[in-house]
């Protein structure tokens, strides 16, 4: 009779915590999860109820507010009822709730270094809406490529579907195509486009398709979320900013765990850092206007598990050592062999994600000259050894 009565005492002490979290993001509830099963949390999920709980009367809620007035109205009663509330966006700046957000301008800086990194000294922006977390990415968008440029290039063009065409079309393709083509066309090339998700970004994808444009060498598109099976699924594999969602929702039930215990709210969001860029086929692009580097840069992709040196590449595309090395200069801001060095590490991060091979096949398929200085070099560029960064490997 004790054992039950332990067991019933433990059961009511459980914190009932609602979720109301749209759209419904896996990586995001694998967060919340983790933390919710530690601490034995009772969780409602009511994300696709077709309007908030009334008179709800649980211990606190993780919330993801958007333009819902339903979903805002739910989460200010709780908070006016002495029930705290965590919101994981920033869509709704003017809700004063405690926040775990993405780090969304980082997101768009992360953009703008790998368009830069690619040789992209032009940019553009696409989303379907535009609200205050699509203007955080778009502003730092627009400061990545700046710093890129040191304060040189031009703002990144910004295309936003609902500014086009009527709301009730947004989903006409015939509409989209119509907005949209003209403007990719008119775009100087080559530039960079990001867009506000991978979902946008694959929209992005077939259109530039339709339209004739060739993705990436005229048009490098990127989205954010990586969504792998979306991303690589498509005709040209997709590139995307991760924005580590599945980090932001343990934050966020952290916090909220906190503050059922009565801790006070933070003054300023706690921003959840991206992981960086996932490179796929739709920014592997030969950014560069010199033919003659171009050619270079493609003897670099042929080549690499067996890379020629510097002179033999100079020699063949027939110019000197010193010219090549000004035009990568020039045209790509490092030398030649800083290129190289940066393309080999890009397909071992490449390989080192699939999992099948071992350091030392990854060191000879990249064209280095033994595991040891592929490892030395690996670390120096990203802080960790190869086995160290692979993802899944234990600390």
């Amino acid at each position: 009779m004790q054992r039950n009565a332990n067991a019933s005492a433990g059961a009511e002490k459980r914190r009932h915590v609602m979720l109301m979290i749209d759209p419904p993001i896996p990586a995001r509830f694998d967060g919340i999860m983790a933390h919710a099963r530690a601490r034995g949390w009772r969780l409602t999920v009511a994300n696709r109820l077709v309007r908030a709980p009334r008179g709800w009367a649980g211990d606190g809620a993780l919330v993801t507010l958007r333009a819902d007035p339903a979903v805002v109205r739910f989460a200010e009663d709780l908070a006016r009822r002495g029930i705290p509330v965590v919101d994981l966006t920033l869509h709704r700046p003017d809700v004063a709730l405690p926040r775990v957000v993405p780090d969304y301008e980082g997101a768009g800086r992360l953009a703008a270094r790998h368009f830069a990194a690619i040789g992209l000294r032009r940019a553009a922006w696409f989303s379907v809406e535009w609200s205050n977390v699509q203007r955080l990415f778009f502003e730092g968008l627009a400061a990545g490529m700046a710093e890129a440029a040191a304060g040189g290039g031009a703002p990144p063009a910004r295309f936003v579907l609902s500014g086009l065409v009527p709301r009730s079309r947004l989903d006409d393709p015939d509409r989209f195509e119509a907005a949209l083509a003209p403007r990719l066309r008119a775009l100087p090339k080559p530039v960079g486009l990001l867009a506000y998700n991978d979902e946008e970004a694959a929209r992005m994808l077939g259109l530039c398709l339709d339209a004739g444009l060739r993705v990436p060498d005229e048009i490098a598109i990127l989205g954010i979320g990586n969504d792998a099976f979306l991303c690589e699924n498509q005709m040209v594999p997709l590139s995307s900013v991760e924005d580590d969602l599945e980090r932001n929702g343990y934050e966020g039930a952290v916090l909220l765990e906190k503050l059922m215990d009565g801790a006070p709210p933070p003054r300023e969001p706690v921003v959840v850092p991206c992981r960086g860029v996932r490179a796929r086929r739709s920014t592997d692009t030969l950014a560069v206007e010199s033919p003659v580097l171009r050619r270079a840069l493609e003897i670099f992709a042929e080549r690499l598990p067996n890379p020629p040196g510097m002179v033999q590449i100079a020699e063949e595309v027939g110019i000197s050592r010193a010219t090549l090395d000004r035009l990568f200069l020039r045209e790509l801001g490092r030398p030649a062999h800083a290129e190289l060095l940066r393309r080999r590490l890009e397909r071992a991060k490449e390989l080192l994600r699939g999992g099948a091979l071992s350091v030392a096949e990854i060191s000879a398929a990249c064209g280095f000259c033994n595991p040891g200085y592929f490892a030395a070099a690996f670390a120096r560029a990203e802080g960790v050894t190869p086995r160290r960064w692979r993802p899944g490997a234990g600390s």
